[in-house]
């Protein structure tokens, strides 16, 4: 069921979302940066396809992609293949988890990215970059080499993303930080607004999709963590709150990507697993139902075709759930 060691320091070292936060249960906070210095330490630039982290259906079956350190946004077809030229190349600053994180597109409307800025303090920021020129949504906060978090979503009018802990979970309770959160933006804002906090608490939150639940709708994370910590499904849409209703995932699977089947069923994408697994609800609770497929790395996408985008380390790929 493992990767061979090579592949996983390869996922490791090229997603922007690998269950890599700071901090872990049973240790000290200065033991668990230990750790995690020590694992950032043994990664190495990646050779091959340009990896894509962020993705966004299209209407027709099609997908909007963003590639992790070149910031490069292109489309392709229900098959997955190129369309016409690059739409445009985002200024990210890379190193660690940073880059272009995630991509929302409005249907007929802008596209916007989450992505770790250019210069100063390589901030966490939210633009609209379609139709140029590029309009500044949010600056965040100052990004880390680990649990930057950087997804991107649409919930109705307003675009969501999710800050991981930024290597400093003690401030993930605390509601007038970013770290740990899902936050609510408004995508005509200024800049400077302050976002609602949906939740808080996670460790790093980047694959979240929105969820139509058998509750009514809402947000679902898989929450991926560090060390002994657990890993998650869980909502996160909890008022400002902590997450609801968890189920804790197997061990190294570290989240990458969420994909919403149906209100019972979701694709799980992990980086360090490599495998895009099914999971049931059952009892109140998420159970693994089977493997869909055995090549998933950085990102699971629902197509409007019935299809599932997955990002691996040889590209995109359509597959059948």
């Amino acid at each position: 069921m493992r990767r061979a060691a090579a592949a996983v320091a390869l996922a490791a070292a090229l997603a922007g979302f690998a269950g890599c936060g700071s901090g872990g249960t049973g240790g000290s906070a200065g033991t668990d940066r230990r750790a995690t210095a020590s694992a950032t330490d043994r990664r190495r630039p990646p050779s091959g396809p340009a990896i894509v982290a962020a993705m966004a259906a299209l209407p027709g079956g099609g997908l909007r992609t963003g590639e992790l350190t070149t910031g490069v946004v292109r489309d392709l077809d229900a098959a997955a293949r190129p369309v016409g030229p690059v739409l445009t190349r985002v200024p990210v600053s890379t190193g660690g988890q940073r880059g272009l994180l995630g991509l929302a597109v409005v249907p007929g409307g802008p596209t916007y990215a989450a992505y770790t800025e250019r210069g100063g303090r390589r901030r966490l920021v939210v633009a609209q970059i379609l139709p140029g020129p590029v309009r500044r949504v949010w600056t965040g906060p100052p990004s880390t080499d680990l649990a930057d978090g950087g997804h991107l979503a649409l919930l109705g009018v307003r675009l969501v993303v999710g800050v991981g802990d930024l290597q400093d979970p003690a401030r993930t309770p605390d509601a007038a930080t970013p770290n740990g959160k899902l936050l609510s933006l408004d995508p005509a804002g200024p800049p400077s607004q302050r976002p609602l906090v949906l939740s808080r608490g996670w460790n790093n939150p980047y694959a979240f999709v929105p969820y139509p639940g058998t509750g009514g709708p809402g947000v679902l994370v898989a929450d991926n963590a560090p060390g002994t910590r657990p890993e998650r499904i869980a909502r996160g849409d909890a008022g400002g709150g902590a997450p609801q209703d968890v189920t804790n995932l197997p061990r190294r699977v570290a989240p990458s990507g969420l994909a919403v089947l149906t209100p019972t069923q979701v694709a799980v994408c992990g980086v360090r697993s490599g495998r895009l697994e099914r999971y049931r609800r059952r009892g109140g609770r998420w159970v693994a139902a089977g493997t869909i497929s055995r090549r998933c790395a950085f990102g699971a996408t629902a197509l409007t075709s019935g299809r599932l985008a997955v990002s691996t380390a040889a590209g995109v790929r359509t597959v059948r759930p």
